[in-house]
Formats: structure tokens, C-alpha cells, sequence
């Protein structure tokens, strides 16, 4: 994997190799947007870092945070920014397998979330026009 990657969540093993390594950036994308950077560093045996939700993610900081604190492994530890909407992360390198698997997991309900979401307003825009029509069609034979 190189420096800088570009990785769609498919799957729970997500973070495989953006964690794990002195020091990896890593961009998650949904929808060839770009949902969230990870930076991971290793000091010692203690690996660090920060996931960040792009601007067009922010609205799922909230989620992002609740996600993240539940099933949390013990050996993660979370700081989270709102106003950066980032969350500031340390674990032991002994931990790493268990902890790419976590965030692997939350990433995975970030991207349905988003998916489900598009899928709604893609519903609601959709009934909006039939709306429209119906009403267009009513007036219209009501006229004559």
C-alpha cells in the first residue's frame, strides 16, 4: 500500500494497513467523495492518530462519536473534537488487529448511512414529482 491511498469501505477489514505502520494517511471514500482521513502513526508500541470527517461528512460526526463509543476495545483510547469533528485515537500495537476491526465495523455503518440517505431523498424527491404531476393532471382535466 502506498502513502497516500484511496480505499472505498467494503468491508470490516477497512483499516487493514491504514493503521498499521510507522506512519500512514489514508482517505475513505463513498460515493467518490471523500469521507474521512486517517492519519496513524507508531511511537514505540503505542500507535496514533486521527480520524477526520470532511466537510460534506460533518453531519455524521454525532453518529461517528456514538459509533465509536460503543464496543470501543479497552485498549482504545478516544478523544473526540467537535470542533474539528475529529476523533484523536491511541492503542497498543499489540491491539492493532482488534482495533482495524472496530473502526473497519464503524466505517461500514458510516457508508450504509450515507447510502441510506441518498436512497431517501432519491424516495422523497421522487414522490415530490408524482405529487406534482398529479396535481398538474388534476387541474388540467378539472379546467375543462
Amino acid at each position: 500500500m502506498s502513502a497516500l491511498s484511496y480505499q472505498s469501505p467494503t468491508s470490516t477489514s477497512l483499516f487493514n494497513g491504514a493503521l498499521g505502520s510507522n506512519s500512514r494517511f489514508s482517505q475513505i471514500s463513498v460515493s467518490q467523495k471523500e469521507m474521512i482521513k486517517v492519519f496513524s502513526q507508531q511511537s514505540g508500541g503505542i500507535m496514533q492518530g486521527v480520524c477526520r470527517l470532511e466537510k460534506s461528512f460533518d453531519s455524521l460526526f454525532p453518529l461517528f462519536r456514538g459509533l465509536t463509543s460503543l464496543g470501543k476495545p479497552q485498549s482504545l483510547t478516544l478523544t473526540f473534537s467537535r470542533e474539528s469533528k475529529s476523533i484523536f485515537y491511541t492503542f497498543s500495537s499489540d491491539a492493532l488487529p482488534e482495533v482495524e476491526y472496530f473502526f473497519g465495523r464503524v466505517l461500514t455503518l458510516l457508508q450504509k448511512e450515507v447510502k441510506f440517505k441518498q436512497v431517501l431523498k432519491e424516495v422523497i424527491e421522487n414522490r415530490n414529482r408524482f405529487k406534482s404531476e398529479q396535481s398538474l393532471l388534476r387541474t388540467a382535466l378539472l379546467a375543462d
